[in-house]
């Protein structure tokens, strides 16, 4: 399984995580329709490093990016925190097309406040937090 959708379902087993956000994480484009709050991961860029020992085996580094959607900025950081701990320093060596080598917080978290469009006043809180992950295709 591509390592998006393996660090989906390793979120999404989180209890702690899955108690604030339910199974609301999704890879790239979250439903239009969803309630907050929401997380959403995405691949940035790769690096290809080219095979390994010249066997069929090739390496890479993706920058994934992982964003919350909340009401609060407090529930934003509950959120990240808990991401941070489930993704930092992950590993699956076992998955039989592309093991996970390591998963590395990589960089600050940038915020943003979402204004209401439809005339409310219900603004929204937008966190970012990169990581790289390390992983080999089979």
């Amino acid at each position: 399984m591509r390592p998006v959708p393996q660090l989906i379902a390793l979120l999404k087993q989180h209890t702690p995580l899955t108690d604030i956000v339910g199974q609301n994480i999704y890879a790239d484009n979250p439903p239009q329709d969803d309630d907050r709050p929401i997380v959403v991961l995405s691949v940035l860029n790769s690096i290809a490093h080219g095979t390994i020992n010249g066997c069929n085996v090739r390496a890479y580094t993706s920058r994934l990016t992982v964003e919350t959607v909340t009401d609060s900025r407090s529930q934003s950081e509950t959120i990240v925190e808990l991401l941070e701990d489930v993704l930092d320093g992950y590993s699956n060596t076992t998955d039989p097309t592309h093991p996970i080598e390591s998963v590395v917080v990589d960089g600050g978290i940038d915020w943003a406040i979402l204004n209401p469009v439809d005339g409310s006043d219900q603004r929204g809180y937008l966190c970012s937090q990169d990581f790289n992950i390390n992983y080999r295709r089979i």
